[in-house]
C-alpha cells in the first residue's frame, strides 16, 4: 500500500503537546485528515482523528485495524514530521 503523509501544520512550541497535523492519502485513493504527532513526554506518536460523543467520550473516527498496519502508518508519518 501506498502511503503519502503531507504535514499541514507543525508546531514549534515545546509547552504543548500535539506536535503536528497531517494528511494521510493511501494509495491516491483515499485521505485521512487531521491525523495528528503528539508527545506528551515520552516521545512522538500517533493520534487518530476522533470527535466527542454525546455521552462525552472521545472516539476514533477511523482507525488501523492491525498492529502491522498501525506500525507502517506511524513509521510514515513520523518520518514525515522529523523532515519537516
Amino acid at each position: 500500500m501506498k502511503i503519502e503523509v503531507e504535514m499541514k501544520v507543525v508546531y514549534k512550541r515545546d509547552t504543548h503537546p500535539v506536535k503536528a497535523v497531517a494528511v494521510v492519502i493511501l494509495d491516491d485513493s483515499f485521505a485521512i485528515h487531521n491525523v495528528k504527532v503528539v508527545d506528551n513526554g515520552s516521545g512522538p506518536f500517533l493520534s487518530m482523528p476522533s470527535r466527542r460523543g454525546r455521552d462525552g467520550k472521545w472516539r476514533n473516527v477511523c482507525h488501523p485495524l492491525n498492529s502491522a498496519f498501525r506500525k507502517e502508518l506511524e513509521d510514515k508519518v513520523l518520518e514525515a514530521y522529523l523532515a519537516e
